[in-house]
């Protein structure tokens, strides 16, 4: 029988309160919150945005800072080029006006500030410049209003100077023998030096922007740059005028060089040697420099001493604060080349004449004439009053030292060969005039006397116990005519001899043997020992290192010139450590002295940023 189809029915009944937990819409609701929990998907996006608006802050700070940097350099950049060319002696223009011409055309006009400029001049010509310009801005920043700061000042300041005024300059200048040979130019050494010293002196004194050949007109007032020029080879010979302003031992008025102590080199200053004309005092020992002995060490035994350590023609004469280069170039032309080398008593009178120890003399010297009579004075009464103290304003003191080759040795004398009698006899005639050339040596152990010619040659073979003093008589052969016999007249020769007066002997002291004979002459004799001893290089060098330490510590510039040495030489090293710094030091050659030394004039007249 068939089934009847079932109806089956369905119905829907609300959760209730009591339902279990997990069902119903809160349970849907806490999966949801749960599944959201767990998912990361944009969990950077808050963090993202945190340093995105840490970047564009700092961004933009930057950007405010280059705007500052931009706008700083802008405006120093401009002063920097505004002061070089206002201040240049060279520049026509008036100075302020320069000023506001850079700034207008760099578009700057509105941001430059006070102007000061200061000058000296003498009949027009400025002699001296400095050009001082202070500009500032403010910024607007971008990003930094956002932390407070709504303005942003740019003040820059600038100065430049550039003068010739009161510059106190020494040129040491290598005059020894080896500066007779050629150089790389095809003249000589000596030649070379002159010209390029020459060049120099007329940019410190004349010209700055011209050179010599061009024959332009002085620019440089007169009075503002003194140069001393100081010649040395073994020795320097200060001349007998500015030798005469200090203490010196006078054992002969030969030459006028002295022998500096060791200690002498450890301070650029000689004024404790300096005689006071107001003074009644004896200067102590230590106080008077010492002589240097006027001999010759070089010249054989039979030679009439000539090569004398302390060269006595006057062009090595040093000339002290010359103030034309009209001048200078008189002195430069006199120079000759021969002897050994003493780079360290060069230094140490060229540091010295630009030291206010030696004001006295210079003051003394601008009303002493050059001669009895003359008009003109040693130094132009327009320099009284130098050297300068150190550091004072608009002064400036430089060494300029060459030379070519490595120090060498200095003879000097024995102290017991300075002064006093000597073993050394000679005599003078009845009427006072000296005796032949026959001198007489005496022995200290046989106490007798060799006769020897001036040549040092035996005049009479033996020892006596006197000394010559010429022959008691004069003999010679007479014709005599007689009767043989009494009718024949005949002639005969006869010896006949005359007496003679003889001479006064007198002892002749040291000064005066070496002004006669030769150190060679005096050692010949073996019971007499040798009277001389010498510095040699390597106490020359320490005591030039010494003097070159001394004159960077008063602020003294050095610069050296080594000309035709080698490169990594002795003489290189001695040089670089005694300039100022490397950059003060110079390789030379004959084909670029003359740049070299207008390098150094250069450097003094350049343009110096002070600030």
């Amino acid at each position: 029988m068939a089934q009847r189809p079932r109806i089956l029915m369905m119905s829907i009944v609300p959760k209730t309160c009591g339902a279990p937990a997990g069902r119903g819409w809160r349970g849907a609701l806490n999966r949801r919150l749960a599944r959201f929990r767990r998912d990361e998907d944009g969990g950077l996006i808050a963090f993202s945005l945190f340093i995105l608006v840490a970047m564009l802050l700092t961004a933009g700070l930057a950007i405010d800072f280059m705007r500052y940097e931009s706008t700083r350099s802008r405006l120093q950049n401009t002063m920097d080029r505004a002061v070089l060319a206002a201040a240049s002696l060279s520049q026509t223009q008036d100075a302020e006006a320069v000023v506001r011409d850079y700034f207008e055309k760099a578009g700057l006009a509105d941001y430059l500030g006070p102007i000061s400029v200061d000058e000296e001049k003498a009949a027009g010509i400025t002699s001296y410049r400095k050009v001082r310009v202070t500009a500032g801005a403010t910024l607007r920043p971008i990003f930094l209003s956002f932390i407070g700061m709504e303005e942003m000042p740019v003040i820059t300041s600038s100065s430049a100077e550039e003068g010739i005024s009161d510059l106190e300059i020494s040129m040491v200048l290598d005059v020894s023998g080896s500066m007779a040979w050629a150089a790389a130019s095809g003249n000589t050494r000596i030649h070379d030096l002159k010209e390029a010293a020459k060049d120099f002196v007329y940019h410190m004194q004349c010209n700055p922007n011209a050179s010599r050949a061009s024959a332009k007109s002085c620019e440089v007032e007169h009075g503002k740059v003194s140069i001393s020029i100081v010649p040395y080879s073994e020795q320097v010979n200060a001349g007998p005028l500015l030798l005469s302003q200090f203490n010196v031992t006078n054992e002969h008025s030969s030459s006028y060089c002295v022998d500096f102590s060791e200690d002498d080199y450890s301070e650029v200053s000689m004024g404790n040697y300096v005689t006071d004309p107001l003074s009644a005092l004896i200067p102590a020992p230590q106080d008077i420099l010492r002589r240097t002995g006027h001999f010759d060490p070089w010249k054989s035994y039979s030679s009439t001493p000539s090569s004398w350590t302390c060269d006595v023609k006057s062009g090595r004469w040093i000339a002290p604060l010359i103030d034309s280069h009209l001048a200078a170039y008189t002195v430069i032309d006199g120079l000759v080349a021969e002897g050994n080398t003493s780079i360290d008593v060069g230094m140490k009178w060229g540091t010295a004449l630009l030291d206010p120890g030696l004001r006295l003399p210079v003051t003394t010297l601008t009303a002493t004439p050059v001669a009895a009579g003359s008009p003109k004075t040693v130094i132009d009464p327009k320099l009284a009053g130098r050297p300068y103290n150190y550091g004072q304003s608009y002064n400036m003191k430089a060494v300029v030292l060459m030379t070519d080759g490595v120090n060498t040795d200095q003879h000097y004398l024995k102290d017991q060969y300075r002064s006093g009698p000597s073993e050394v006899w000679h005599y003078r005639n009845p009427d006072g005039t000296p005796g032949d050339p026959v001198y007489s040596v005496y022995n200290p152990g046989t106490k007798k006397y060799r006769w020897v010619n001036k040549n040092g040659s035996t005049f009479k073979t033996g020892d006596f116990d006197n000394v010559y003093v010429g022959d008691a008589e004069t003999c010679s052969y007479q014709t005599v005519t007689y009767y043989d016999p009494w009718w024949r007249l005949r002639t005969r020769q006869e010896l006949v001899c005359t007496p003679l007066p003889v001479g006064t002997p007198y002892q002749l002291t040291f000064p005066e043997v070496w002004a006669t004979f030769t150190t060679r002459w005096y050692s010949r004799f073996a019971w007499l020992s040798n009277p001389l001893l010498a510095h040699g290089n390597a106490t020359k060098n320490a005591r030039l290192q010494e003097i070159c330490n001394a004159a960077k510590k008063q602020n003294i510039l050095v610069y050296t010139i080594g000309f035709e040495v080698g490169k990594d030489s002795e003489e290189e090293r001695v040089l670089r450590s005694c300039a100022t710094t490397v950059n003060h030091f110079f390789l030379a050659d004959g084909l670029n002295l003359s740049d070299t030394f207008g390098a150094i004039a250069s450097s003094l007249n350049q343009l110096r940023l002070t600030e």
